[in-house]
């Protein structure tokens, strides 16, 4: 019998499916619920603008027609609000689409590649596939550790991949001593920062994707999906020198980004109110989580994003499990050895008291 396994190719046999959070439906289905929130996959409980539904409801009238397959208007919107060349954008299928591609057009069997512990599982599965070595580097305090990650860069690091702010742990490096971490990357080493968590940072500010002209060996992506809302739709884009997009742009698929996401997201960069409501929002009720762990004595790693990871020193899994059978979906860090920890996306004003009264419910049983 035919061992399809060994046909696969690099390290593919090795992985297991990425496992998403569970939908709305499906806990409803299993557990008989009809009251069901979802605080597992950072989504945006705001919902996308109504201009760009808007957009895209006037959009599904012409889907019988592909869609522009260069997103000239998508990028011409993104050159109105941030300055880019359009010379310079990739679009993606959301940013995971981006990472894909970056890995498939760069990372082989020759090199090594340098990661974050605790890094977006997605990282260390490309690299898996592309049968590269991966190098993880320790964070420190649940942060980034940029000097050891220029550590363990060597002659045959291909690529270095982050995120920033960091998924699952939410934490966020300082805006100068990223700058100081880009600059002294050895520039035949590619330097991958994953933005999909952007747009909730506070403090100081710099787009980093004004840094390529410094930092030629930089890329920067970023995703629609989260503080725009439009995770359903599935809209990227990456920021890099010209000579990198057209590689990358080579393996892109034809009509990657649909019709209706590209005007949905040319109207939701037009909202800058509704951004800023969202994003206000999130910051609000994550002070509240801050408060709400601190008067419990729970351990909440400092987040700079749109959810919360909690360390609740004991196996989590009877917490989730009882969250769960109480129609409050939040998401396990079991995959990255974090047995302790539950990562919980920050929800509305009442999501989010349903969720404390949960879990104020375990916390005195």
């Amino acid at each position: 019998m035919t061992d399809y396994n060994k046909m696969a190719n690099g390290g593919l046999a090795q992985l297991k499916p990425y496992q998403a959070g569970k939908p709305i439906e499906e806990v409803q289905r299993e557990l008989g619920l009809t009251e069901v929130i979802k605080l597992a996959s950072n989504e945006n409980p705001y919902g996308m603008s109504p201009k760009a539904m808007a957009a895209a409801k006037r959009a599904v009238e012409n889907c019988h027609f592909y869609p522009d397959a260069n997103g000239y208007y998508f990028k011409q919107a993104l050159q109105n609000k941030f300055g880019y060349d359009p010379a310079c954008i990739t679009l993606g299928d959301g940013s995971n689409e981006l990472i894909n591609l970056i890995f498939q057009s760069f990372v082989n069997s020759s090199v090594n590649v340098v990661l974050p512990e605790l890094s977006f599982i997605v990282y260390p599965m490309e690299a898996t596939v592309a049968a590269a070595e991966i190098r993880t580097v320790p964070l420190k305090d649940y942060f980034v550790d940029t000097k050891a990650l220029l550590a363990a860069i060597d002659d045959n690091t291909r690529m270095v991949v982050l995120a920033n702010p960091s998924n699952p742990a939410g934490t966020a490096i300082p805006i100068g001593e990223l700058h100081e971490f880009v600059r002294q990357v050895p520039e035949q080493t590619l330097v991958v920062i994953d933005e999909a968590y952007n747009e909730y940072q506070t403090g100081p500010y710099e787009d980093t994707a004004t840094w390529i002209d410094e930092c030629p060996n930089l890329m920067v992506c970023r995703t629609f999906s989260k503080a725009y809302g439009l995770a359903g739709l599935r809209v990227g884009y990456m920021v890099s020198n010209p000579e990198i997009a057209s590689l990358v742009n080579r393996l892109r698929a034809p009509f990657n980004v649909n019709a209706v996401a590209l005007a949905a997201a040319v109207a939701a960069l037009e909202d800058e109110a509704h951004l800023k409501m969202v994003v206000e929002g999130n910051n609000r009720e994550r002070e509240r989580y801050e408060a709400y762990c601190s008067e419990r004595g729970l351990f909440m790693i400092p987040s700079s994003a749109n959810f919360v990871a909690v360390d609740f020193k004991c196996d989590s899994a009877p917490i989730y499990d009882f969250l769960l059978r109480r129609g409050v979906i939040v998401r396990p860090v079991k995959g990255y050895g974090l047995e302790t920890v539950l990562r919980i996306s920050i929800g509305t004003p009442e999501q989010n008291d349903r969720l404390f009264a949960v879990l104020d419910e375990y916390l005195k049983a």
